[in-house]
């Protein structure tokens, strides 16, 4: 095989989608603009009744800001063209080590509408409120997990090994109710620290 072959071969490789993304939906407030959150239904299988952004796992046809769209409109029960969107805030470290990716929009004309089988109930958060309070931070460690035939002749080293130890933030707003916290709190942790940085 020669490198023509393996360029061709990786041109026409897929390139995996993989992992999730959430959209932050602006709504107008009393005082401003507000953050749509949504609890999610206790149904779900997953994380149930716990306070998420609209969101979910990538399709292998579509990009994460199509994701994101798609998944607001699914559980929101809105229009594409009710969503301007804003830009986005990178990707982060979501649940189980998969990658989240984060967008912010505006939601224009929300009626308080969600889809019942995914969501229980939405509520706002102000983004005021948001900027003006820093999280409580927490850093978690994770260990990994070796089966027994784990083959410790072929490391250097062996049991001795030095690895890089894995570990995450994983923020709290207190004051908050319902609670958020974990990856929800993550993105709006960044969206806050990066409208700080623009009304410095």
């Amino acid at each position: 095989m020669n490198a023509e072959e393996i360029r061709w071969t990786l041109e026409h490789y897929p390139t995996p989608r993989v992992g999730a993304a959430v959209l932050v939906p602006l709504v107008p407030g009393a005082h401003g603009l507000d953050i749509l959150l949504e609890v999610r239904a206790l149904s779900l299988a997953v994380q149930p009744g716990e306070v998420c952004l609209p969101g979910g796992r990538i399709e292998a046809d579509e990009s994460p800001l199509d994701a994101a769209i798609r998944e607001t409109c699914e559980e929101l029960l809105v229009r594409p063209s009710q969503i301007d969107v804003l830009g986005s805030l990178g990707t982060f470290d979501g649940p189980g080590g998969r990658a989240l990716h984060a967008f912010v929009a505006t939601l224009r004309g929300y009626a308080g509408t969600f889809s019942p089988a995914e969501v229980d109930r939405t509520f706002t958060l102000s983004l005021d409120w948001l900027i003006a309070h820093e999280p409580d931070v927490y850093q978690v460690g994770y260990q990994p997990n070796y089966p027994d035939d784990y083959p410790w002749e072929l490391v250097p080293g062996g049991r001795q090994y030095p690895w890089r130890a894995r570990t995450s933030d994983v923020p709290f707003y207190r004051g908050t109710d319902p609670l958020v916290w974990g990856a929800t709190a993550r993105v709006l942790r960044r969206l806050a620290q990066v409208l700080r940085g623009k009304r410095a």
